[in-house]
């Protein structure tokens, strides 16, 4: 099962679920203000395949401006949380 982020648009609060892909978000509640008011986000991942080289796994996880989103600070996107 994949792991899907949401936010809630009540209270801001981020949050994960465990989901089935073919489940609709009609019965996710935010666990902080109980709202039913959420929103499925866009996450940001990483996988490394074995046999990479260190230097390799470092270049694919490095966030970019166009990957991140989250305003990271030294990410490059021009947003800090």
């Amino acid at each position: 099962m994949p792991m899907y982020e949401y936010g809630c648009l009540s209270c801001n609060n981020r949050f994960d679920r465990l989901r089935r892909m073919n489940q609709d978000d009609a019965d996710v509640t935010c666990p902080v203000c109980r709202s039913k008011s959420v929103q499925r986000r866009l996450s940001v991942f990483a996988s490394y395949t074995k046999g990479a080289s260190s230097s390799d796994m470092a270049e694919s996880a490095a966030p970019t401006s166009s990957s991140c989103g989250r305003g990271c600070p030294g990410c490059g996107c021009g947003t800090r949380n």
